[in-house]
């Protein structure tokens, strides 16, 4: 890695993977900053660089900080506040290191109301697809299942196909997909799975796309 930094994020990140998969309880996927720390410092990590590496991947969404609000009774009688802090690995850090997930969907377009869209609709597998189109979403669709299943694929390939799948699902959402673009990701995508075995899937795509690249 370029960054000596992202050595020390894909450590505590990989110990808060490890912590969420081993999980006894919902509660259990949650770590304190002293036993991170204590885990950090058998990898050769100081608690200044585990601090400062936490906070980065907090703000960058990779590790989700969780506090429980608790309260204290003291001695003479009034309440103090003293919320308890862990933190656990989020959706994106789980999906960073699988690198390829079935249920993995970016939400790229929650935010856009698109029955004011002509020509879009949401399918079934949640995308937004030009209505011309949806045969062929669903047809990479099924290419990314067979992808992260496949055992043929390294978990590197696995997360360049999908990523390029995902970029042509994109395309598909509007109005006016750009065809070439398309074609030339796909062509990519192509020589990939047709190498491990998905020479039927490819065939069926290649038959949908023409309707996007003529």
């Amino acid at each position: 890695m370029a960054n000596p930094n992202d050595e020390i994020r894909d450590k505590i990140l990989r110990h808060l993977y490890e912590v969420h998969r081993r999980a006894r309880g919902p509660r259990g996927v949650a770590v304190g900053i002293r036993e991170l720390q204590s885990a950090m410092r058998g990898e050769g990590i100081r608690q200044a660089d585990v601090n400062s590496n936490l906070d980065y991947l907090i703000q960058k969404g990779w590790v989700r900080e969780v506090i429980e609000e608790r309260t204290f009774q003291m001695p003479r009688g009034t309440t103090q506040q003293a919320p308890r802090v862990t933190y656990k690995i989020s959706d994106v850090g789980i999906d960073r290191l699988e690198a390829a997930s079935v249920y993995r969907r970016e939400e790229l377009f929650s935010r856009i109301n698109v029955t004011n869209v002509r020509g879009v609709t949401v399918i079934g597998t949640g995308n937004i697809v030009n209505t011309q189109l949806t045969d062929l979403s669903n047809a990479l669709s099924e290419l990314e299942l067979a992808v992260a299943e496949s055992t043929a694929l390294s978990e590197e390939d696995k997360l360049t196909v999908m990523a390029d799948l995902a970029t042509m699902q994109s395309q598909l959402a509007k109005p006016r997909p750009d065809g070439g673009l398309i074609l030339r990701i796909w062509r990519g995508i192509e020589t990939v799975v047709t190498a491990v075995g998905l020479a039927q899937l490819v065939a069926r795509v290649n038959d949908l796309i023409r309707q996007v690249s003529n």
